[in-house]
C-alpha cells in the first residue's frame, strides 16, 4: 500500500465516511423491509416471530446512523436515499418464486451486505469501526436459516439442487451490486483494506465476499 493509500485508510475523507454511513443506513432499512416481508410470508408462526425481531433490530440501527450522517455534513434522508436504486434493483433482479427461494435470497443477500460493510469498516476511525463491527453478524439470521433449511434440504435433493442454483444466481446479482456501488460511489474505495490501487483492492474484496458466500452455502451442505 502506498503512503497516500495508508493515509486515506487511516484518515478517510468526509465524503467516504458519509457515503459509508448512507450505505449502512439504507442497508439497515432495506434489511428491515426484507426480513419483515419474509416474516409476513412465513408459513410458521415461530419463524415469523424470530424474523420480526430481526427486522426490528435492523430498523433500530438507523437510530445510531442518522446522527452520524449529520455529523459528517449530510442530510440523512438524502444520503441514505442515494443507495436506494442500487439495492432495490438487486431485489427486483432476484425475485423469489416461493418461500424457500425467499429464505435463500435473504440468506445470501443479507449476509453478503453485512460482509461488505464489515470489510469497508476497516477504513473507518477506530471508534466508529468497532461500533459497526459490534453490530455485524449478531442478528442470528444465518443460524435461523441453517435451522430452517438444513433438515429440509437433507430430505429433498431436488429442492437442494434448485436452491444451490438459486444461490449462485443471487450471489451473482449481489456481486454486480457491489461493483455498481464502487462505480457510482468511488469514494467508498478509500475504505478498502489491502495493498495496491483501488481496482486491486476491489478485486480482492470480491474474492473474499465470494469465499464467504461459499462458506455459508457449505453450512447448508450446498455447493456454490
Amino acid at each position: 500500500m502506498t503512503t497516500s493509500e495508508s493515509a486515506a485508510a487511516a484518515h478517510p475523507s468526509e465524503s467516504a465516511v458519509r457515503s459509508f454511513v448512507g450505505l449502512a443506513g439504507y442497508a439497515s432499512l432495506g434489511s428491515f423491509s426484507l426480513l419483515a416481508q419474509d416474516a409476513g410470508r412465513s408459513p410458521d408462526i415461530g419463524a415469523r416471530i424470530r424474523l420480526s425481531r430481526m427486522a426490528a433490530a435492523e430498523l433500530a440501527e438507523t437510530d445510531f446512523l442518522e446522527p452520524l450522517i449529520q455529523r459528517h455534513g449530510g442530510n440523512a434522508p438524502e444520503v441514505v436515499a442515494e443507495f436506494a436504486p442500487i439495492l432495490n434493483d438487486f431485489l427486483v433482479r432476484a425475485e423469489p418464486r416461493d418461500w424457500w427461494e425467499r429464505v435463500m435470497r435473504s440468506y445470501v443477500g443479507f449476509n453478503l451486505l453485512q460482509d461488505l460493510l464489515f470489510e469497508l469498516s476497516e477504513g473507518l476511525p477506530a471508534d466508529f469501526r468497532e461500533r459497526v463491527r459490534d453490530a455485524a453478524g449478531v442478528s442470528g439470521h444465518a443460524d435461523f436459516v441453517a435451522e430452517e433449511l438444513t433438515p429440509v434440504l437433507a430430505e429433498d435433493e431436488k429442492l437442494a439442487s434448485r436452491l444451490a442454483l438459486w444461490g449462485r444466481r443471487v450471489v451473482g446479482e449481489g456481486i454486480t451490486l457491489v461493483r455498481r456501488l464502487f462505480l457510482e460511489h468511488p469514494e467508498l474505495a478509500e475504505l478498502l483494506p489491502g495493498e495496491g490501487d483501488a481496482a486491486a483492492r476491489e478485486a480482492a474484496l470480491l474474492g473474499r465476499l465470494q469465499a464467504g458466500h461459499a462458506r455459508r452455502l457449505g453450512r447448508l451442505k450446498l455447493t456454490s
